[in-house]
């Protein structure tokens, strides 16, 4: 009943919104066709499904909590949630805040993701990864929000979903990169406003599979599953799932050979592992050894 009810709340907070300019966060997608098509027929994109809306939501709510974390510390983070527009290039942004440091306030941004994606970023060249290309977004976003802010310099938090670490990833602001995107929203304004789609990029199953455009950009491509989920964390789950699968064999098959070893040795200490067994009877059922098996803790005796 009440899980019922939260789910039809957050299904009534799922749709469209027009979009009319280049967004900071989307510009540094590798599809052109993409971002003219948010632009030009945003009304026909692919609603998130109900797992991707709880992501979402859940990642506002870590992400402010970030920022709450940082005033408590003793940081000062102003403009929060503020908006840009560069009226000549058609670009937006929307900044989760600027921190002030040594007297300059810079800009701020917070993500939040899986342990899997996040144990695989060390430094900002990591969020070029062809595994998630979306993370290739948020080198472009702060790009941008460096070029709004006059700033020489951003700083990018990512959070773990999982065990709350935070890692933060400083950038300088890149010239040559920051005017290619420039280029790239001048190219976009270009094509939406001679109403030409530009042409599309060869099919990759993390980009093209992902896009909410795929109905109408690839008509063609056939899916028979019954459902589609954009769900990036739900994406990497299963490639570590797949990875761990293997491991999964040769556990159960040390598992079964240690057990077998060690049957009806009711308390057995080897090196640091403490094994204890016993027979169990269910009822019903036929009795069948029992066995835990726990890592020792080490001790460390101190003398004064």
């Amino acid at each position: 009943m009440l899980l019922e009810k939260l789910d039809e709340r957050l299904q009534a907070q799922i749709k469209l919104s027009p979009c009319h300019t280049n967004r900071a966060s989307e510009l540094g997608h590798a599809c052109k066709r993409y971002l003219v098509l948010r632009r030009t027929r945003w009304q026909e994109a692919t609603l998130p499904d109900l797992a991707l809306q709880r992501l979402f939501g859940e990642g506002h709510i870590q992400e402010r909590a970030v920022i709450r974390s940082l005033e408590d510390a003793g940081f000062v983070v102003v403009e929060q949630q503020r908006d840009y527009e560069w009226k000549e290039y058609q670009i937006t942004a929307h900044l989760d805040g600027k921190i002030l440091l040594e007297g300059a306030a810079v800009p701020l941004e917070v993500k939040t993701m899986s342990p899997y994606i996040f144990k695989s970023i060390h430094t900002a060249a990591d969020l070029l990864n062809p595994r998630y290309p979306h993370l290739q977004k948020y080198l472009a976003q702060l790009q941008i929000y460096m070029l709004l802010s006059n700033s020489e310099k951003a700083v990018l938090l990512l959070k773990d979903k999982s065990s709350g670490q935070i890692k933060e990833l400083w950038m300088e602001l890149d010239y040559q990169f920051a005017e290619s995107l420039i280029q790239k929203a001048q190219s976009i304004n270009v094509a939406v406003a001679a109403g030409i789609l530009p042409e599309r990029i060869p099919y990759t199953e993390n980009i093209c599979g992902r896009c909410p455009f795929l109905a109408i950009c690839l008509p063609e491509v056939k899916r028979d599953a019954l459902e589609i989920t954009t769900d990036p964390e739900l994406e990497a789950n299963l490639k570590r799932r797949h990875e761990l699968a293997p491991l999964r064999a040769e556990y159960e098959q040390l598992d079964d050979q240690v057990k077998a070893i060690l049957k009806e040795h009711e308390r057995v200490v080897v090196g640091d592992f403490l094994v204890q067994g016993r027979w169990v009877e269910p009822k019903g059922k036929p009795k069948y050894w029992k066995v835990n098996i726990d890592k020792l803790e080490a001790t460390k005796e101190t003398t004064e």
